[in-house]
């Protein structure tokens, strides 16, 4: 059912399961027939007429949960940005196994960027830029592809959480990229219907977040999931 102008619905109702979460995406789709990676957003952001989708998660502990969601994803005909936290213990970037499914995920249409690490995003911003440009190139040689936008785990310092870019990396936890989310961490999904930014700015970007690792083929709530997927990791 299309949003009609004061409208809203409930697209998700804090059932963890990939089942729950692709029709949370079918609703959403049906407002925004066209979404976009994080490495778009510069060059679209000023059509104002044209509601923004973007899809985000930020991978720390599984790989594997990342490609399962990316394959629900593009079935759907979506495209999602999945931010790889590259000092993650549970994701060595030089596994060849772990090169192989980021680059499944990125021939299925997905965009792949980094998240980075809450223990240096408190950096001041010259130093912040330098470090993720040095970290963003140390994954691209790792992964053999460009790696062109960069998630924050952790606060930012001012002026570089104010920027769309932070170097020359778009920076997805900006804010004008998280004026209007969705996350996973809420107990429920609704929106209303997108507007056009000159009457609604906040409404002209959409970005939904979610975690790949609080998702799965049965309901069990992300921190008991957590919690499971930690003891699993521990046994390996």
């Amino acid at each position: 059912m299309q949003l009609s102008d004061g409208e809203g619905k409930t697209v998700w109702s804090g059932v963890y399961t990939y089942e729950a979460y692709g029709k949370a995406l079918e609703e959403i789709k049906r407002d925004f027939p066209t979404n976009y990676l994080i490495g778009d957003i510069p060059q679209i952001l000023s059509q104002i007429h044209r509601p923004k989708l973007i899809i985000r998660h930020d991978v720390v502990y599984s790989l594997e949960k990342a490609l399962a969601m990316s394959r629900l994803e593009h079935d759907l005909g979506l495209r999602a940005a999945y931010m790889v936290r590259s000092d993650s213990p549970l994701i060595p970037l030089e596994s060849p196994a772990s090169r192989k499914i980021l680059n499944e995920i990125r021939s299925l249409g997905h965009e792949i960027g980094l998240n980075f690490p809450a223990s240096l995003a408190s950096l001041s911003p010259g130093p912040l830029a330098r470090s993720i440009r040095a970290e963003c190139a140390r994954l691209s040689r790792q992964l053999e592809f460009p790696v062109l936008a960069v998630s924050l785990a952790g606060p930012a310092p001012a002026p570089a959480a104010e920027s769309l870019f932070i170097g020359d990396r778009v920076n997805a936890t900006s804010p004008v990229m998280m004026k209007w989310t969705l996350s996973d961490a809420e107990a429920a999904w609704s929106i209303q219907a997108p507007r056009p930014a000159e009457e609604d700015p906040d409404r002209a970007l959409l970005q939904v977040i979610a975690r790949p690792v609080v998702w799965g083929t049965q309901d069990i709530p992300p921190r008991e999931r957590l919690e499971s997927f930690a003891d699993e990791s521990l046994d390996r």
